[in-house]
């Protein structure tokens, strides 16, 4: 029988192994693993599921926590997972936060995020409303995460090899610093505190936000 720490350390290596692909996202899956890990949840959604590279590290965080994990795209990519708490929703990610709740109710799931992964569009206006229509739903003690945060037309990874981006006139940051009602300089790693948030910032692979809520 396999123990804890051996499906631990089973899982890391999974992980670790899946980075030998270079992606837009590639340098960030040990850190999404170990950051989700931290964090006991029951929920975890995934706005924007891609070819599952997120989904990939989000799907096994949630079997080591027995999580449910929900994940929303606009394109069918229900077959990119197999894990058997994962529900997938073909549908805009705004429209399906406002039925969010009623869903959650159907499903016997309490609508309380604990880890929201957000990587769709990277507009500004779309990252914009995705904020507005499911941070309510975050738990006390949570995580948000926002990939491209640091989209250029030109990314760079940890190991210097470089990746075809796109300009999206800084779409997601400009978003959050709407939220937090501050700038942010995107092309540095930094460390940060605003309205009950941790937040931290990785420059490479298109950038990488990360949002630590905890409230009393």
């Amino acid at each position: 029988m396999e123990t804890p720490v051996g499906a631990l350390l089973k899982t890391l290596n999974a992980v670790r192994k899946r980075t030998d692909f270079k992606t837009d996202i590639c340098d960030h899956l040990e850190t999404l693993f170990f950051e989700c890990l931290g964090l006991e949840c029951r929920l975890i959604v995934e706005l924007g599921a891609g070819d599952g590279e997120s989904t990939f590290v989000l799907e096994r965080v949630a079997k080591l926590w027995n999580a449910k994990l929900v994940s929303v795209d606009i394109e069918d990519r229900k077959e990119v997972a197999s894990y058997k708490n994962r529900h997938f929703i073909k549908m805009n990610d705004i429209e399906f936060a406002g039925h969010f709740k009623d869903w959650c109710k159907e499903n016997g799931i309490e609508p309380h995020i604990d880890i929201l992964f957000i990587d769709t569009s990277h507009l500004y206006e779309h990252t914009l409303r995705e904020i507005e229509a499911w941070f309510p739903f975050l738990s006390a003690r949570s995580k948000s995460i926002f990939h491209d945060t640091n989209l250029r037309k030109v990314f760079i990874r940890k190991d210097g090899s470089r990746g075809k981006g796109w300009n999206n006139e800084r779409g997601v940051v400009r978003a959050i610093e709407n939220y937090f009602e501050q700038s942010f300089d995107e092309e540095t790693d930094f460390i940060d505190y605003k309205k009950g948030w941790l937040i931290r910032h990785y420059t490479h692979c298109n950038g990488l936000m990360i949002l630590d809520r905890n409230r009393a």
